[in-house]
C-alpha cells in the first residue's frame, strides 16, 4: 500500500507538506520512468527505432498509470489530514501534480467507486 506519512509530519498537514508530498512521491517516480525509458531509448535507437519507440510509449505509459493510480491515494490523504479539499485542488494543479477538474487528463484518475 502506498503510504505519505511521516513521523515528522504537522497535524493538522498543511497544504505546503501535502504537494510536497505529492511531488515527492507521485512525479517524482513519473519523473523517473519517462527519462529512463526515454534514455534508455535513445541508446537503442542506434539499433532499432521501433524497440526504441516501444520503449518510450511504455516508459509514458507506466508514468501515466503510476500517476492515475497514485493521485487519488495522495489527495484522499491529504483530506484526511485536514487539508482544504478546495486550497489544495488550486496549489497542486499551480505545481503541476494534478489535472484543472473536469479536465480530460483528470478523468484518468483510478478513482474507487466510494465516493
Amino acid at each position: 500500500m502506498l503510504r505519505f506519512d511521516r513521523s515528522s509530519d504537522s497535524s493538522p498537514l498543511s497544504v505546503a507538506q501535502a504537494i510536497q508530498r505529492g511531488q515527492q512521491l507521485v512525479n517524482l517516480p513519473v519523473l523517473a520512468a519517462i527519462v529512463f525509458s526515454f534514455s534508455l531509448a535513445a541508446f537503442v535507437a542506434l539499433f532499432s527505432v521501433w524497440l526504441a519507440a516501444l520503449l518510450a510509449a511504455a516508459g509514458f505509459s507506466a508514468g501515466w498509470l503510476w500517476w492515475s493510480y497514485s493521485v487519488p491515494r495522495w489527495r484522499s490523504w491529504a483530506h484526511l489530514r485536514g487539508v482544504n479539499a478546495d486550497e489544495l485542488q488550486r496549489h497542486a494543479v499551480a505545481a503541476k501534480l494534478v489535472w484543472p477538474k473536469g479536465s480530460f487528463f483528470e478523468k484518468t484518475e483510478f478513482r474507487s467507486h466510494t465516493r
